[in-house]
């Protein structure tokens, strides 16, 4: 195959995989557990979302709350449809409303598949897009330049799963869902020191929590939840079934999992391309022996 042919030919397998990609994640929208109905919708007007091939409603509504105020709400996945004429609304935010019924979402396979699928992109397009271009010097220069990008390949995907850490630890682990979680009890800092997995940029500290039931319970918590300007002060606290959590958290940011994503897809793709330049450097080494054995010295 030619190598404008190998180029286009990676640049049609890594389009298709991102778009594989974004579809897995953008068919489900997932806003929580389902809870009171504080607004109605009302006006909804709906058509084929054809971004994911026409398999989900793109809708509009006017959100009327109790108190008279109005809010336009959307969708892209068919959270509402052209058979609904008025749908009672929970509220998420301020101006944050989603239907008030259950919706389904299969975490975590829908990220888990979307991470696969830009992995895969990014090694295959690599692969096609290296083995485009011509090659210049013997086989000698040939293997010298593989065994060199194989050290920067390593070291980029060591950097961007370090990124995808402390993006998780940053800006997604221990922040405040996008739905209302009720306080539980009230938790008091005893002790805090920096968190050096993410460079002391983050705290962890011990915390005595004191559930509205009765009774004591000391915990610690990372990811700044507490920090050590809260010693003395008593804040908030729920319990998510395995573990306390604080109430009043920062908000994750809108586009740290896909920022993860991207890292830890990306740092698959960078450290598996030594891999496979390993076996291109044995038969370039040895043209007439089958990769699976080694030369006899």
């Amino acid at each position: 195959m030619k190598g404008h042919h190998q180029r286009w030919l990676a640049l049609a397998w890594l389009t298709l995989c991102l778009y594989g990609a974004a579809f897995l994640l953008l068919f489900w929208e997932d806003h929580g557990p389902r809870g009171s109905a504080v607004a109605q919708a009302e006006n909804i007007q709906c058509e084929r979302n054809w971004l994911l091939l026409g398999t989900r409603w793109s809708c509009s509504a006017i959100v009327t709350d109790t108190h008279g105020v109005q809010t336009r709400f959307t969708s892209d996945s068919s959270l509402l449809t052209p058979a609904d004429t008025s749908v009672p609304m929970q509220r998420l935010g301020p101006l944050d409303f989603t239907p008030a019924r259950a919706s389904f979402t299969p975490a975590p396979w829908p990220t888990m598949g979307a991470v696969v699928l830009i992995g895969a992109g990014l090694l295959g397009a690599g692969i096609w897009w290296q083995n485009s271009r011509s090659r210049r010097g013997g086989l000698r220069a040939e293997v010298s330049r593989l065994r060199g990008h194989a050290r920067w390949y390593a070291g980029a995907g060591l950097l961007a799963f370090a990124g995808a850490h402390f993006t998780y630890g940053l800006l997604i682990a221990a922040r405040a869902d996008f739905w209302p979680r009720p306080a539980e009890g009230t938790g008091v800092v005893t002790s805090c020191d920096r968190d050096w997995r993410y460079l002391g940029a983050s705290w962890r500290c011990a915390v005595t929590i004191t559930p509205d039931t009765g009774g004591e319970v000391v915990q610690t918590m990372s990811h700044s939840q507490f920090t050590a300007a809260d010693a003395g002060t008593r804040r908030p606290v729920t319990f998510t079934g395995s573990t306390w959590e604080s109430v009043d958290r920062p908000y994750e940011h809108r586009f740290a999992k896909t920022l993860m994503v991207l890292l830890v897809a990306g740092g698959v793709a960078l450290v598996a391309k030594p891999l496979y330049d390993k076996s291109r450097i044995h038969g370039l080494e040895n043209p007439g022996l089958p990769p699976r054995f080694m030369p006899v010295r």
